[in-house]
């Protein structure tokens, strides 16, 4: 059975030329940079919305100047998540957030699905 998801595109801008290099993420299908200008495309679950939405509002959480995130329903892609192919067994998130010190943690959050910290709703 498909996971239901939704598609959202983060064009962001990192400090520097070279902090825009790529992104570890279950939930990123591409993710690319040109000078210090970044773009990436997820696959997320709909609950998860507001962690992209959250980008656009502190862009410093991602390590981002600023950004801006767009959803769509035009196209539909798959992440290494809505594959099924995520493992809950590592420490910190690929990403490098470490979940068990997240400030949204078991509040909106229920972790990064590749961590041990990860606790499905």
């Amino acid at each position: 059975m498909e996971k239901k998801h939704i598609v959202g595109i983060l064009v962001g801008e990192e400090p520097t030329c070279e902090e825009a290099k790529s992104m570890s993420c279950p939930y990123c299908v591409l993710y690319t940079s040109s000078n210090n200008t970044v773009v990436g495309v997820f696959s997320i679950p709909p609950e998860r919305r507001w962690w992209l939405e959250l980008l656009e509002k502190e862009p410093e959480v991602a390590g981002l100047r600023r950004a801006g995130v767009f959803f769509t329903d035009k196209v539909d892609v798959s992440s290494p998540w809505s594959l099924g192919k995520v493992v809950p067994v590592l420490d910190v998130a690929p990403c490098g957030a470490e979940c068990g010190t997240c400030r949204w943690y078991q509040k909106e959050c229920e972790g990064c699905p590749a961590t041990k910290y990860y606790m499905p709703r």
